[in-house]
């Protein structure tokens, strides 16, 4: 009776070790995913050229 009580509360402390291990490697994962904010391009807004139209008109 020891045996499967101990066996029992050893898969659940596996089982939440797993789901607590999962659960830290996401969230260190989603935490390094980008910047706040839309993305703006770089410099001055009279000089980019971007988004262009394709093909180029030349």
């Amino acid at each position: 009776m020891d045996t499967i009580i101990t066996g029992l509360i050893m898969n659940k402390y596996i089982s939440l070790c797993l789901v607590l291990s999962c659960l830290t490697i996401v969230t260190i994962q989603l935490s390094g995913c980008g910047r706040k904010g839309s993305p703006k391009p770089p410099g001055p807004a009279d000089k980019i050229t971007y988004p262009r139209n394709y093909p180029p008109a030349d």
